[in-house]
């Protein structure tokens, strides 16, 4: 028995993406096409994107999970672009294909301006950063998606140096550095002095 391969343009492609897919496809080409750096950055991102643009956030339906929010949804869309050929894994990340930013192009204007600049910013904001740091960003902005966290007491335990981090990097205001900290203004101040 011989098995049938089916293949499709890339323009069909284009018209038959889910949402979610559109949006990743999106947040991988921000950036100028800069490698989202593994699966915890991935969903981290990818979350971030989905509480600022509902339809994302919706498709996606973030659970907590071992690394905070998690979406089965989002790997699967994610799965499925790699298989089209939109998507290359490599040791760096994960990248558009040559295809996939020709696909991208064909729907990027699903998303309004103010959310295009939104997916820019916060692959902006994430891409330099550690893990830890983004863990620590998340895990305390968002603690409700903390309670299956295999990594909230370690994070925890070095909360003070990776708020630091974050706001030397320009990250967060010293404000906000301070809350990710767990200290009030002055006492964080102290901490950067030392």
């Amino acid at each position: 028995m011989e098995l049938m391969t089916v293949e499709f343009t890339l323009d069909e492609i284009a018209d038959s993406l889910p949402h979610l897919g559109v949006a990743i496809l999106h947040l991988l080409h921000a950036g100028g096409n800069s490698a989202v750096r593994g699966d915890v950055l991935f969903q981290k991102e990818l979350f971030l994107i989905g509480d600022y643009i509902e339809q994302v956030g919706d498709d996606a339906d973030f659970t907590p999970h071992i690394f905070g929010p998690y979406s089965e949804a989002a790997e699967v869309a994610l799965g499925e672009l790699i298989s089209l050929g939109l998507v290359r894994r490599s040791e760096g990340g994960y990248t558009l294909t040559p295809d996939g930013v020709r696909v991208w192009e064909k729907v990027c204007s699903v998303f309004p301006d103010d959310e295009s600049g939104a997916i820019e910013d916060f692959k902006v904001f994430i891409n330099d950063l550690s893990v830890d740091e983004v863990l620590l960003f998340v895990y305390i902005t968002y603690p409700e998606y903390t309670r299956e966290s295999a990594r909230l007491r370690d994070i925890l335990k070095k909360r003070v140096p990776l708020s630091a981090s974050l706001y030397r990097k320009g990250k967060v205001s010293l404000e906000k550095a301070a809350f990710l900290a767990g200290m009030n203004i002055e006492s964080y101040l102290d901490y950067l002095k030392r």
